[in-house]
């Protein structure tokens, strides 16, 4: 019996469902990477202030910070290091400040104490508008097909 997966990626279905899809998410990914560029250059930034620091349970820690830029607040947040937690916390207490960088076509998009860099956007842009879409039609679309191709007996 043949696997639903072989089945799928030999058929045109997959360019039908993948094609759209790339078209589509990649000019979402072009402009969320274009709105992004400006905070690459550290020359948007602000002060902000952190929020909470601390472990949420026993897996997950996590730093947030809050910045306004041009009247409007705005949240952040970044996952400390597994290895480096206690010094990260003691290092950012809660009430302390700090530099955020965002962009200025999209200032929700900030990172604290440094500017992005370019791998950093990249990634987030792909991982977010391209394989994330990706593999959720993908599988949508994989059930759907295999409902089409169930043969009865």
């Amino acid at each position: 019996m043949e696997s639903i997966f072989f089945n799928y990626i030999t058929s045109n279905w997959l360019v039908y469902v993948n094609l759209p899809i790339l078209i589509l998410f990649t000019l979402m990914a072009y402009d969320a990477y274009a709105k992004k560029w400006s905070a690459k250059t550290g020359k948007y930034k602000t002060t902000g202030r952190i929020t909470w620091s601390g472990s949420v349970d026993y897996k997950h820690s996590l730093i947030s910070y809050s910045y306004t830029v041009n009247g409007t607040h705005y949240n952040g947040t970044f996952p400390p290091s597994p290895f480096m937690m206690k010094k990260l916390f003691e290092k950012y207490p809660k009430g302390k400040e700090i530099k955020v960088y965002y962009s200025c076509k999209d200032p929700g998009y900030s990172t604290p104490n440094w500017p992005p860099s370019h791998s950093q956007i990249i990634g987030d842009t792909v991982i977010k508008y391209l394989i994330a879409p990706l593999l959720f039609f993908n599988i949508v679309f994989m059930y759907i097909h295999f409902l089409f191709n169930v043969k009865n007996i």
